[in-house]
């Protein structure tokens, strides 16, 4: 399955005229396939094989924004092509290979930014242009989401990596430590837990 939706991603991605295309077909893609998680009467639609598959192309067509010209022409026949082989069920997934393409090709480093509040259109952009100097990337793109139960603070994530700076993330850190028992070292030490030093 992941060698057949990287198929259908780089055969798009290569198909593109142009660098403007490129970042276009992959809005699109990300746009059906949003409606097809959001939208049960789309989805059912679109996998439907007894639908018809001219309405599917149009209706995936019309995803693209400023479809007239050369970029136009190759995303309907990509569409055409998905609906003609049965494949539009892949397009969640063809939408997030051709992603991860464009990124690697274009240097773009994503991160996931979950915060207590909304974080102002500022701040946003510093810590995207620090994301893409710790990871060594030309750029990166932050997304946000708002977790009141970090109470303050932020908790970045890519792929699998993850970094909390929430106050809600430091409380659980010093919870847990707080929760392991103490060793003789630590009793020794006169750490929490200790007994008193007598005098004489």
């Amino acid at each position: 399955m992941s060698d057949r939706r990287r198929a259908w991603a780089r055969a798009l991605y290569d198909a593109a005229p142009d660098s403007p295309s490129r970042a276009a077909f992959g809005d699109a893609l990300a746009g059906v396939a949003a409606a097809m998680r959001a939208d049960a009467g789309v989805h059912e639609f679109l996998v439907d094989p007894s639908a018809s598959r001219d309405d599917k192309r149009r209706l995936l067509e019309a995803a693209l924004s400023g479809a007239d010209g050369p970029a136009g022409a190759v995303f309907g026949r990509f569409c055409g092509l998905l609906a003609d082989k049965g494949r539009i069920s892949l397009i969640p997934h063809i939408a997030l290979t051709y992603r991860a393409i464009r990124d690697a090709d274009e240097g773009i480093a994503r991160v996931d930014v979950e915060a207590a509040r909304e974080v102002p259109a500022g701040i946003l952009d510093r810590i995207a242009r620090a994301w893409a100097a710790y990871v060594g990337a030309r750029t990166a793109a932050a997304t946000t989401r708002v977790n009141p139960d970090l109470i303050a603070g932020y908790r970045l994530r890519a792929g699998s990596l993850r970094i909390d700076y929430s106050l809600a993330g430091r409380v659980e850190r010093l919870r847990r430590e707080l929760a392991r028992p103490l060793g003789p070292s630590s009793a020794g030490a006169g750490g929490l837990g200790a007994a008193p030093r007598g005098e004489g």
